[in-house]
């Protein structure tokens, strides 16, 4: 599906100006400008990370009764516990809080469920365990907001209950001691997009500003922050965005023998980016729950012993392989069945589909058609378990709401949900959703669209020009990279590299010679374009190294004939 190209509005006066007054380069002024940036002070901030400091996070509802119970824990000697999810947001946050609460003395453990035997969130029969354990204060992480009966059967047992966790709640809110979530209507907090691996630190951080600490203090924590982030693709805006660019650097260093080990197993040496965590180590980490135990991801980013770090990364490390492979399966299948499907969201099921793996695969149909997609994987007592993803412009977690009268559950945001369905009604479920999505789906916010940040001329492209607009990331979520429009390009040259990568050289009116890069575009034919036309591009820059030369390399996000000369 052709994606129509939308370039932010220039603005000219704003640029000048934050070009003199801060001396970038004009393709940064004009970057900064067009996102909104047009005061050299709002600019200033965001090129220093001005967001370092990030917000008093006892504007978070329910921070202090949290951290004042936790006070009295410590006091009292008592046994805390925390209850995670199985993703890697989960796993870091769980991981956060057993280092920050083995720092004040405390006795802990930590307990997820199995994916595929208990499915999603606190469930009554752990509960009564935890119970019976002797734990007195339950901390959630990454769950909670929804699980009403199972915090109402946890506070009768004598647990006080601290839900952090940032899924969308629903109208009535479980009985907890505190319930610490930024979506809550109620909460005064100025920021919405924190994860709970974000959320966890908070907690951290307003325990040690009220009570104190032993050293490390919670800032040793932001490379867990930054894992979990990258990896529930939460905003890179505000706070997530300083907290990240810091936490990144801890992960580049390897402060932990587990991601020493980790980036190992993987193959990654040196720096890591948002994308080495996003399509490398996060993975790795996420299999342990998908395919394994998400306890030992866990122990990976806590262990302090270099030869049980290596064992957990490789064994992460093979449940990734084993991922792939039954990922691969399941696209298979999957696209077969999409083809076949009538118009609107994808509702897919069957038995033989993974219950830990329909998510990934579901994400991939979204990308291919461009429609909500869900994924439901069935047992044998027919009872699906289904991932749903969706596309810009479509709240699929309000739009699966409309249809509670066919699921047994649900919960999830606003790209991403989950859901438990019998079998015998899927078919009204795909109808109704189908019914729900209708209007949406024929909207122009659902149309295929790519969001450009300038039109700019090919000239003046450097290696210092590139370090500079860097220095507006780290780019994902929320802060996408650098969108440039190039019109009436003529190409010197194209050909297929690689495993279909479009390779070109394309010159302007003016200027040099450019190399552009196009993973998986295919050739220029296929495209419906002549190696004769002039093109436009919308392109990122990059900086490639050659025996011991840099040159700046264009890569290509969409190609199409020029539509003016």
């Amino acid at each position: 599906m052709l994606r129509e190209w939308v370039i932010r509005p220039s603005d000219p006066e704003a640029c000048r100006t934050l070009a003199d007054a801060l001396g970038l380069r004009d393709l940064t002024a004009a970057v900064l400008a067009a996102r909104g940036h047009r005061t050299p002070e709002a600019a200033r901030a965001l090129l220093d990370g001005g967001e370092a400091s990030g917000h008093d996070p006892f504007l978070l509802a329910g921070m202090e009764r949290a951290v004042d119970r936790l006070h009295r824990a410590v006091q009292g000697r008592e046994r805390v516990l925390v209850y995670g999810d199985y993703d890697v947001d989960g796993a870091s946050a769980t991981s956060l809080y057993l280092s920050f609460l083995k720092n004040l003395g405390l006795s802990t453990a930590f307990y997820i469920p199995n994916r595929i035997k208990e499915g999603y969130g606190l469930n009554a029969d752990a509960v009564r365990r935890i119970a019976a354990s002797g734990v007195s204060v339950l901390i959630t992480a990454d769950c909670g907001t929804t699980a009403v009966e199972e915090i109402a059967l946890a506070q009768s047992l004598g647990m006080d209950v601290i839900v952090t966790d940032h899924h969308l709640p629903e109208q009535t809110l479980p009985p907890a001691l505190a319930i610490l979530n930024p979506c809550r209507t109620d909460s005064g907090y100025p920021f919405q997009g924190l994860c709970s691996g974000g959320l966890a630190y908070k907690v951290a951080s307003a325990y040690h500003a009220k009570y104190g600490s032993a050293e490390p203090g919670p800032e040793s924590s932001l490379d867990l922050v930054a894992l979990a982030t990258i990896a529930d693709v939460a905003p890179l805006q505000d706070e997530n965005r300083a907290m990240v660019r810091r936490g990144l650097d801890l992960l580049s260093r390897g402060v932990r023998p587990g991601i020493r080990a980790l980036k190992a197993a993987a193959g990654v040496d040196g720096a890591c980016g948002v994308g080495t965590v996003g399509f490398t180590l996060a993975p790795r980490i996420n299999a342990a729950g998908r395919l394994g135990d998400a306890a030992d991801a866990v122990r990976l980013l806590l262990t302090e012993d270099d030869r049980e770090a290596a064992e957990l990364a490789g064994l992460l490390n093979r449940l990734n392989q084993e991922r792939q492979r039954c990922e691969e399966g399941i696209v298979a299948e999957a696209l077969k069945a999409a083809d076949a499907a009538p118009d609107g969201p994808l509702v897919l099921a069957s038995r033989g589909w993974h219950q830990g793996v329909v998510g990934i695969v579901a994400a991939r149909l979204v990308e291919r058609f461009h429609r909500p997609a869900i994924l439901i994987a069935l047992n044998d007592e027919g009872i699906g378990k289904g991932s749903a993803r969706s596309v810009a412009g479509i709240n699929v977690f309000e739009a699966i709401a409309q249809c509670r009268e066919s699921l047994e559950a649900f919960g999830g945001h606003a790209a991403a949900a989950g859901l438990t369905i019998r079998e015998d009604r899927i078919p009204e479920f795909r109808a109704r959703l189908a019914e729900v999505l209708k209007g949406p789906l024929s909207s122009p916010a659902a149309r295929p669209r790519l969001l450009c940040d300038a039109e700019v001329e090919p000239r003046g492209f450097s290696p210092a020009a590139v370090l500079e607009l860097g220095r507006l990331g780290p780019f994902g979520s929320g802060n996408p990279e650098p969108t440039l429009v190039l019109k009436n390009l003529r190409i010197a040259s194209a050909r297929i590299v690689g495993t279909n990568h479009l390779k070109l050289a394309v010159m302007g009116r003016s200027g040099p010679r450019l190399d552009a890069i196009g993973f998986k575009m295919g050739s220029l034919e296929s495209r419906g374009l002549s190696p004769s036309a002039l093109i436009d591009v919308a392109c990122a820059l990059d900086i490639n190294a050659w025996n011991g030369t840099e040159r700046v390399q264009l890569r290509l996000k969409d190609v199409r004939a020029s539509v003016s000369v």
